[in-house]
């Protein structure tokens, strides 16, 4: 049978693991939808502006296609809400990111200070239950971005150059 201790370091070893991956293929995921926000939002508001001068400088035909750019434009923000989705997945990879940390400092040093069986495997389970919540709460990573950052990852990316020395 396995050593009780080792079996509590090895599934903060997973948690610290998936939360990475998710950490970074959320961040992965928001950068598409940031580039989408702006060139969705920058055109929309040139045209509103060109819409008014046009409006004011008597050019009603000008002013009447701007004026429908910017209603194809401002829908297409709120249906898709490119920022909204972007905001999403920052938060989402910035919450993992979080619990990484935390189950690193859990496995690293909690479980070299604590001897207590009882209350490591007690907090081992506030962290898999925190990883729980964020699957159930996190927007989809596309599997695009799931393979960005996993390449990232594998490039060492991820790495702390502490981490590189041993």
């Amino acid at each position: 049978m396995a050593d009780p201790l080792d079996q509590i370091k090895a599934e903060a070893s997973r948690i610290e693991e998936d939360s990475l991956y998710s950490a970074k293929g959320h961040w992965e995921a928001a950068k598409p939808w940031e580039h989408r926000h702006l060139w969705l939002g920058i055109p929309t508001t040139i045209c509103a502006a060109a819409a008014g001068v046009s409006a004011f400088s008597n050019h009603p035909g000008y002013s009447g296609a701007f004026s429908v750019i910017v209603a194809v434009g401002s829908a297409l923000i709120t249906f898709v809400n490119p920022g909204e989705r972007h905001r999403r997945h920052c938060d989402a990879g910035n919450s993992y990111k979080a619990l990484s940390n935390q189950a690193r400092i859990f496995r690293t040093i909690d479980c070299s200070l604590e001897a207590d069986l009882p209350a490591l495997a007690a907090k081992l389970k506030e962290l898999a239950q925190r990883r729980d919540e964020l699957n159930q709460g996190s927007p989809i990573i596309p599997r695009e971005a799931f393979e960005a950052a996993r390449r990232g990852i594998e490039a060492g990316e991820a790495r702390h150059e502490i981490d590189k020395k041993s």
